[in-house]
């Protein structure tokens, strides 16, 4: 049975992103990340993307690769990755400003748009805000 892991990193955007793009970018990644069982929270900020993804380890090493080789990041860095025993977040979120306007313009998609408590001291907060 593979183990449960979470994996954390901060990237940026290869070209500017404009709202339709995140619109496209929080469509398609809560699709795919529902479809393979993955939870985790996407957070754009600062022009940065943070990303908390968790799930089965070999679901989680096949996305991460994926995510390494896609030319939309620039400067991908792993933060964390470890083994958990238990998920921090129930399903896949995304946080970023314009929210409400995206859960009117994309109601299918609404539920993964909402305030997410991340754990204190969650080492994406601390790389995002940071700069760390």
């Amino acid at each position: 049975m593979s183990r449960l892991i979470e994996l954390t990193y901060v990237s940026e955007p290869a070209q500017s992103m404009s709202f339709l793009g995140l619109m496209r970018l929080l469509y398609h990644s809560y699709s795919n990340n529902q479809a393979l069982g993955i939870t985790g929270a996407l957070i754009y900020e600062n022009s940065k993307f943070g990303q908390v993804i968790e799930g089965l380890e070999k679901d989680i090493e096949a996305l991460w690769q994926k995510i390494q080789k896609d030319s939309r990041h620039k400067n991908v860095r792993l933060i964390e990755s470890k083994t958990i025993s238990e998920r921090s977040f129930s399903k896949w979120t995304m946080v970023f400003q314009g929210n409400e306007e995206i859960a009117k313009t994309l109601p299918e998609v609404s539920a993964a748009i909402e305030d997410v408590e991340f754990p204190v001291g969650h080492p994406l907060l601390i790389a995002l805000r940071d700069g760390g």
